[in-house]
């Protein structure tokens, strides 16, 4: 009885908690889907004036480097605390496109590992309430994994292992990578791997005599 009690002391207060959340982050996260076009925004701003081919002591250019990379982690902290207060943007809530936004800042910083745990878990709980797409977590979870030095759970992150071939990363049990595929429907593991290749020998490693496919136009 005394166990029973102590555990609705427990309880009561969470539930509690839980009711109240969706109340008070309502101010803050009524602007989610604004805030969220004004991040891609600025950084699409700052990565249209970056001049990838400058050499490295062209200063003005590495001042925009340091520009974009300013952008980019001041989004990474903005997502960061609309997430903490609101979630993942839902699909039928901050619609489609917030969503999508989301997505694209969530990968302006896939270096920053705390934030891409955070992107993880709260696209796990969109994605189990059917508010954001599977593959966004799958990529997410697996980009993390690789960068953990775990092995994937779905197969989406390859690496170059020769002159003009890729290889997936480490991967989790191949029936279990292969079913949780399937469940998103993607294709299987040797299918996506030959259609990268083939890409990859398509564009920059042409047969002998054979000219090279142009890309860009």
């Amino acid at each position: 009885m005394m166990a029973s009690r102590r555990r609705w002391q427990v309880l009561v207060p969470l539930f509690a908690a839980a009711l109240a959340a969706p109340a008070l982050a309502a101010p803050q996260c009524a602007a989610y889907a604004q805030e969220l076009a004004l991040m891609v925004e600025a950084a699409e701003a700052a990565r249209g004036r970056v001049d990838y081919l400058a050499p490295p002591e062209d200063r003005v250019a590495a001042a925009h480097h340091d520009r974009l990379a300013l952008v980019e982690r001041d989004n990474a902290d903005r997502l960061g605390r609309l997430m903490a207060s609101c979630g993942w943007p839902r699909a039928s809530v901050e619609g489609v496109q917030a969503a999508r936004d989301a997505w694209l800042v969530a990968r302006q910083r896939e270096h920053d590992l705390a934030f891409q745990r955070q992107v993880v878990r709260q696209l796990e709980l969109a994605v189990l309430d059917g508010e954001a797409p599977a593959l966004h977590l799958a990529t997410a979870s697996d980009r993390l994994a690789v960068q953990e030095g775990r092995p994937q759970r779905y197969g989406t992150q390859l690496r170059q292992s020769g002159a003009c071939t890729w290889d997936y990363h480490p991967l989790d049990d191949v029936a279990r990578v292969e079913a949780r595929r399937q469940r998103l429907g993607l294709p299987s593991l040797e299918s996506h791997r030959h259609a990268i290749n083939a890409m990859i020998i398509s564009e920059h490693c042409p047969a002998p005599g054979a000219p090279a496919t142009r890309t860009g136009r």
